[in-house]
């Protein structure tokens, strides 16, 4: 999908509105590392949030409406009525938020599908029940 929003073009990030354009799932980034590695070249344009230690993916709008995940994995979908702060296109690089992977015509969007399953494999993986438990 062809980038065909208001990607920052100065110098300072923007706030712009999910639910728009596109969907952000939030994730935290020791588990955002593992799924990046998993999606690898399929993965589209990816947002690291420094501060807040998080990923962000884009998505298509309303497409991750029923996803659940458990709470204890802080992954969120952020759409109508949320914001994200995105870099201008050729922020690589801290300080500040930045693209983990380029925003590029083309690869904007990460398949939701794909996201969602390297998600639930990172979450099982990391946070899922641990060899000898009774769980």
């Amino acid at each position: 999908m062809t980038v065909t929003w208001p990607l920052p073009s100065g110098p300072d990030a923007v706030l712009l509105p999910a639910g728009q354009w596109w969907d952000a799932v939030r994730v935290p980034i020791y588990l955002g590392k593992d799924v990046l590695r998993r999606l690898g070249s399929t993965s589209g344009a990816v947002i690291r949030d420094p501060y807040g230690c998080r990923l962000y993916w884009l998505i298509k709008p309303g497409s991750a409406r029923e996803w659940t995940f458990p709470e204890f994995a802080a992954v969120q979908v952020l759409s109508t009525a949320s914001w994200v702060t995105v870099p201008p296109r050729t922020r690589l690089r801290p300080p500040g938020p930045h693209w983990a992977v380029p925003c590029c015509p083309g690869a904007t969007l990460t398949a939701t599908g794909q996201l969602h399953e390297a998600l639930h494999a990172t979450i099982g993986r990391m946070l899922g029940p641990r060899e000898g438990s009774s769980l």
